[in-house]
């Protein structure tokens, strides 16, 4: 059974509303850097864009790390979380960025007239209703645009997912004990993962709005994805 919009929405409340003055750091160190490198493996994929969407960017790490490669692309970031673009904006003020704006909306009702030939996403497709996504994003990309998604994922393999469960069972409560805020979130996340089946909704929906070239591309220790595909 697929898990609804609502609950989903539910876990980004629970989740997110107080960590976004701690998430970059969070994330660089309980994923153990290996987030830099995903981030790296998502800027590989892309092509000199010139009109860039990156949907829930929260604190702005991957929007920010597209600016430095391709300075003269504009950017525009989308996220749900307001505080956590009360954090992005900060950044693109003190470092002088103005080619990146921020909006507040959920990535699936983020709606624009603007045309974009790239759309980007770290940690949004297991949180999101992915028909209803690509179906808007298949209006927004110019012809030949292309997504590059990205998120955890639940092993298939039986002793990587002992890893996967070992490797929680250790940081959750280390994090709880050194970032209050996470506590919930380092405790519930694996379950989030292990719930969610993104990868197969994802595909299916990009075959369903005629997206062609779609890869599945399995990152570390099969804990994480990246999806890509092209609108012909």
């Amino acid at each position: 059974m697929r898990i609804q919009l609502e609950e989903k929405r539910a876990w980004i409340a629970r989740f997110f509303n107080d960590t976004g003055p701690t998430y970059d750091e969070v994330v660089h160190r309980f994923t153990l850097g290996i987030d830099r490198l995903w981030k790296k493996r998502m800027i590989s994929e892309l092509s000199s864009p010139k009109n860039l969407l990156d949907l829930a960017c929260g604190t702005g790490i991957l929007s920010f790390a597209i600016h430095e490669k391709y300075p003269d692309c504009n950017i525009t970031g989308v996220d749900i979380t307001e505080g956590y673009l009360a954090v992005a904006r900060e950044k693109a003020k003190a470092s002088g960025v103005n080619k990146i704006s921020f909006i507040c909306s959920p990535a699936e009702a983020y709606v624009s007239e603007e045309r974009y030939d790239t759309v980007t996403t770290s940690y949004l497709p297991k949180y999101t209703d992915l028909p209803r996504l690509i179906s808007n994003l298949h209006k927004m990309l110019i012809p030949g645009g292309r997504i590059i998604f990205h998120d955890f994922t639940y092993p298939s393999n039986k002793l990587l997912r002992l890893i996967f469960k070992a490797y929680f069972v250790c940081i959750g409560p280390i994090g709880g004990w050194w970032y209050p805020e996470w506590k919930e979130v380092l405790k519930e996340l694996p379950r989030v993962i292990e719930k969610t089946a993104w990868v197969s909704e994802l595909t299916e929906a990009m075959e369903a709005e005629g997206f062609v070239d779609i890869t599945v591309n399995s990152l570390t220790l099969q804990g994480a994805a990246l999806v890509t595909g092209r609108k012909t």
